[in-house]
């Protein structure tokens, strides 16, 4: 039995970098309310999931992406803390997305150390590959996953909410999402996806919605069975996988072609197949793309396609006129040196920075070896609203008030007499405003 105390728990963490969207705020309007009815709907075996919201991006190539109510959300994350440290004891270590002390950089750091290793630091010849799965999340078999998740649940959950966990992956897992949402892209934004692109188009039982945190959860412990194969049955040692992409390591070119092969058979078994397109092999001097770097020997370098899209960055916050402009512009270019930081990329973080308007230094600056643009303290937003609160107090309270209306010479007289006798008295500075020295 699902208790309240539990859905609290996956709401706090579902609201954690989200509590300012406007899905969020309109749940925790009533949330106590919508919880109870949530815990009643699973309790008694009504739960459906609400309505969700489709649109497609274009960049960096067109995909369709769903996007669940909040409240469907929560139960995703009631699904996940339950089943995540399971499927974690499950994974190999040579898998990257969505884990814990994973991800993008990880995967990098590894294929690196991977080619050290297999070339015996660079002394030896090995060969590298990578391969990618044919429209992974739009070919696999809902009901195949259903089956592996729910003989997870039956085999090693043990909690007391464990026909309620086996009752939430069936509807979540089974729910046809594509039949009942809300379209936000202009339907001819689906005229650039393929048939198997979409789960409009991509037939019955078939596809995950992208967006989802089940979908990424499910489909990462869906090719966990290849990640092992390819290292115990297939004789690859070195390899990694993030999501659809795998990369593998040997220092011979034939045991990767004869290792293809089976992992064909082993995708075919899974309802899935290789991407007869993007199969690369190639000698580790020439590099190897990966997560969305190049790893050559000794160095690694980002995407041509990243250091673009820095430029770009560069080039909208030259267009700025306003201070607010500036502060939503900075952003996107931080956040792009945070990423071209990792690599070895000092040179191109130069030259992006030095296409700065040199006008704009006036409220900005470079810190540290090229690796963060900065506003100046004394133009920072938060800042002036405390320089002006510190100087409007001071105003406010030291000087007396003035007369509006002068009915006589004599009064007039009176007050400029009082103004220039007047001593202003020493008032000490509020305490949360005692940095305005700084300005």
């Amino acid at each position: 039995m699902v208790t309240y105390e539990d859905l609290v728990e996956a709401y706090l963490d579902c609201r954690v970098h989200k509590s300012r969207t406007n899905n969020c705020i309109k749940f925790t309007l009533d949330v106590e309310g919508n919880l109870y009815d949530m815990m009643q709907a699973i309790n008694n075996r009504t739960y459906r999931p609400r309505r969700s919201i489709c649109f497609v991006v274009s960049r960096p190539k067109y995909r369709e992406v769903f996007a669940a109510d909040f409240a469907d959300r929560i139960i995703h994350h009631y699904i996940r803390l339950r089943l995540e440290p399971l499927i974690e004891q499950e994974f190999n270590d040579r898998t990257f997305n969505c884990r814990d002390g994973k991800g993008t950089l990880a995967g990098v750091d590894q294929l690196k150390k991977d080619i050290i290793e297999c070339s015996n630091n660079y002394t030896k010849d090995c060969y590298v590959a990578t391969v990618d799965i044919n429209s992974f999340f739009m070919s696999i078999l809902k009901k195949l996953v259903e089956d592996l998740v729910i003989r997870l649940i039956d085999e090693k959950y043990t909690g007391d909410d464990k026909d309620d966990l086996r009752f939430l992956c069936h509807v979540v897992l089974s729910h046809c999402t594509e039949e009942n949402c809300i379209r936000q892209s202009s339907i001819t934004m689906w005229n650039h996806l393929p048939a198997s692109k979409s789960l409009f188009t991509n037939g019955e039982g078939l596809g995950m919605p992208i967006g989802n945190l089940p979908s990424q959860m499910f489909a990462n412990y869906l090719l966990n069975s290849l990640d092992w194969a390819i290292e115990k049955e297939f004789g690859i040692k070195y390899h990694g996988r993030y999501v659809d992409d795998i990369y593998l390591i040997s220092e011979t070119p034939e045991a990767i072609l004869n290792a293809i092969p089976k992992i064909r058979i082993k995708l075919e078994s899974l309802g899935l197949k290789l991407s007869p397109k993007k199969f690369y092999m190639q000698h580790y001097t020439k590099g190897l793309d990966f997560t969305g770097a190049v790893v050559k020997p000794g160095r690694i370098y980002p995407l041509n396609r990243t250091v673009t899209n820095f430029r770009h960055s560069i080039h909208r916050l030259n267009q700025c006129k306003t201070k607010s402009q500036i502060i939503r512009a900075l952003s996107s270019v931080n956040s792009y040196l945070g990423l071209l930081r990792h690599y070895d990329t000092y040179a191109i973080r130069y030259n992006g920075l030095m296409e700065i308007d040199i006008r704009l230094f006036k409220w900005l600056y470079i810190q540290g070896s090229m690796e963060i643009v900065k506003l100046k303290k004394r133009y920072h937003p938060r800042n002036r609203i405390r320089y002006r609160l510190y100087h409007n107090y001071q105003t406010q309270l030291s000087l007396p008030k003035p007369i509006a209306r002068f009915e006589e010479r004599d009064d007039k007289a009176k007050y400029i007499r009082m103004l220039s006798e007047y001593t202003p008295v020493e008032i000490p500075p509020i305490s949360i405003l005692e940095s305005h020295k700084d300005y």
